[in-house]
């Protein structure tokens, strides 16, 4: 359960001008946290003492809110204090999301009861796109923490239909089974108490199961099915209406996110690339030979790039940047140079 707050003022102490603040705060409130009014669960309007010609709760019942319990208060009568006010704390049922994820509203003057949370920071968005094993991953978790913005694994959320697939005995490539099995597949991205993001498939945490190589060659393929990046890009696009993000993958800035203020191509050869999978497999302890390796990059390389929807490509304002030779932090420099420049 999360709690949201609002305020406004009123014009004049009438049945008219109290119904029509307190629907225009009910809506803004509601479109703002993209809520459905089933979710909510309980509503409390209060009023300064100059304010008592109808209860602002009616205003409620005239959209529909009728299952959520409502309550009315009066103010303390504080000298000082902004006159002709309207409140609200509303409690709301939204799974998956938590008290950071809302957003406060406040209208007609009320702004200035609370600056700290009328005023929303201006969201940004942050695109990397570029092939396998160009380093995406890491260098978008990087500035995530050090910028403090959102990161949005998306990889990991094909790589979760490709789990659930081959948990149920279906083989990535039988695109019919991926696409009927699209209707039971529950996807989250949450932090843990470490700020560490973990991704859960119907509730359950697969974030280690993810990382095999079985599950990575089958998320490449799920990924070109029209169907599944539909599903996927609606997700991840929900995200970045509500926070500033940094995503990773093949369309970000072409598909996912195409007003992103920051576009990166990350490259590197694929030499390099095929070196980092290597390091990567045996850090985990799974043996793999360097020419099978190199043959399952390259064959993805061309897969993600010549699929019919969505294939990777650069777009023109995409900054270029090859990252043999470089350090996490010297790319992550050269992102924060282009935020910056986009603020």
């Amino acid at each position: 359960m999360t709690s949201i707050r609002g305020a406004t003022t009123v014009t004049e102490n009438t049945t008219e001008a109290i119904l029509e603040a307190s629907g225009e705060l009910l809506t803004e409130i509601i479109k703002a946290n993209d809520l459905n009014t089933d979710q909510i669960i309980d509503i409390t309007f209060s009023a300064t003492k100059d304010i008592n010609a109808v209860y602002p709760a009616v205003a409620a019942r005239k959209m529909g809110i009728v299952e959520a319990g409502l309550f009315c208060v009066q103010e303390m009568d504080v000298p000082g204090s902004l006159p002709m006010c309207l409140r609200i704390m509303m409690h709301a049922a939204q799974p998956g999301r938590n008290q950071l994820d809302m957003n406060h509203v406040y209208l007609r003057g009320a702004e200035a009861l609370r600056p700290d949370l009328a005023k929303k920071k201006a969201l940004i968005a942050v695109a990397i796109d570029g092939p396998s094993g160009s380093g995406k991953s890491t260098v978008a978790k990087a500035v995530a923490t050090a910028s403090g913005i959102i990161y949005v694994d998306t990889g990991a959320m094909y790589r979760a239909v490709a789990l659930y697939n081959i948990r149920k005995g279906v083989e990535p490539g039988q695109q019919a089974a991926v696409e009927e099995s699209l209707s039971d597949i529950s996807i989250e991205l949450r932090y843990d108490s470490q700020k560490q993001q973990r991704a859960f498939l119907n509730g359950e945490d697969v974030t280690e199961a993810l990382r095999v190589q079985r599950v990575a060659e089958g998320a490449s393929v799920v990924a070109s099915y029209q169907a599944v990046r539909e599903k996927l890009v609606a997700l991840q696009q929900v995200m970045a209406r509500k926070h500033s993000v940094i995503m990773d993958g093949r369309d970000i800035a072409t598909h996912v996110l195409p007003d992103a203020q920051v576009k990166i191509y990350l490259d590197a050869s694929l030499e390099e690339r095929t070196r980092r999978r290597m390091h990567e497999l045996s850090q985990k302890g799974e043996p793999a030979v360097y020419e099978d390796v190199y043959k399952e990059i390259e064959i993805r390389d061309h897969r993600d790039m010549n699929r019919t929807h969505a294939p990777l490509v650069r777009t023109k304002e995409a900054v270029y940047i090859q990252s043999d030779g470089l350090a996490v932090k010297e790319i992550a420099e050269k992102i924060f140079e282009e935020m910056a420049k986009a603020r």
